[in-house]
């Protein structure tokens, strides 16, 4: 019995320090194949990007329901991220990993993702050391920017109700709250690498109820809306990008956001190539 309570005091310990995964065994329950294996990770041979999902299970499956794993957000994003690189690139749930397993250095880029609600507090600060270190390039998308954002110490909150006859665009998600949805104009306020070969207005994929309150210290603001000031941020010293609006979300008709991935890449030295900027911006 005393042995039984040591080892279960060990794996709280090691728990707690981020060195096991922190989830319910059944939380990805009938998901297990939408995701690569943590333990490929480990295995790595050649170079890779990591996309880590934060996204809610509930939320996985409802997309899934009834369809192919392939027709899943993140298993999309993941195909783009390949063919925009030319390099593989891991699916991983950020409950089935613990941060120091990011840390391999074939690992050349991570990605996270967005999410309609957070699984727990406690997961989310769990991955804030890796974030704030950044030892590896790191780009949020819209949840992935907001947990970038808390991670140093930003506080994140819905953006404001809506005001009476306002119209809702999306009645089913938050309702009574602003939210910015569908592909929208959003301005960049700071001329920066990651938006090379772009207007000062691009269009974007937008779909959030919350917003960082501001950018996170250290941080540039690069890009805003009338009712999200923070849109897109970068670290002043460390490769840690975020946007709120979701670039990988892009289209034949709107392909702004796919730039803004291929310009990311190219900044931290994935590709290779140049974008000409069409036009300047002034800093407001």
């Amino acid at each position: 019995m005393r042995r039984l309570t040591l080892v279960s005091l060990f794996l709280s310990f090691a728990l707690l320090a981020g060195h096991l995964p922190a989830q319910s065994p059944h939380l990805l329950a009938g998901l297990e194949a939408v995701f690569n294996r943590p333990s490929e990770l480990a295995a790595l041979k050649t170079p890779a990007i990591c996309f880590l999902d934060i996204q809610h299970p509930d939320s996985i499956r409802k997309q899934i329901e009834g369809k192919s794993i392939e027709d899943y957000r993140g298993r999309r994003t993941k195909a783009r991220i390949q063919e925009i690189t030319g390099l593989p690139c891991l699916l991983v749930h950020f409950s089935e990993v613990a941060p120091q397993q990011l840390e391999n250095p074939l690992i050349k880029a991570i990605l996270i993702s967005g999410r309609s609600k957070v699984i727990s507090k406690e997961l989310d600060a769990r991955f804030h050391p890796l974030i704030r270190e950044a030892k590896v390039p790191i780009f949020g998308f819209c949840g992935g920017m907001q947990l970038i954002s808390e991670a140093f110490g930003v506080e994140v909150r819905p953006m404001r109700r809506l005001h009476e006859g306002e119209k809702d665009p999306n009645p089913s998600y938050r309702p009574g709250w602003f939210k910015e949805w569908g592909f929208l104009p959003v301005k960049v306020v700071q001329r920066d690498p990651l938006f090379a070969g772009l207007p000062s207005e691009i269009f974007v994929r937008q779909a959030h109820a919350e917003h960082a309150l501001a950018p996170p210290p250290g941080f540039v603001l690069l890009a805003s809306t009338a009712e999200c000031r923070v849109q897109a941020i970068k670290h002043q010293d460390r490769p840690i990008f975020g946007t709120q609006f979701h670039p990988e979300a892009y289209d034949d008709e709107h392909p702004h956001g796919k730039t803004v991935l291929k310009n990311f890449f190219r900044t931290v030295g994935i590709i290779h190539g140049t974008e000409i900027e069409s036009r300047r911006c002034v800093t407001p």
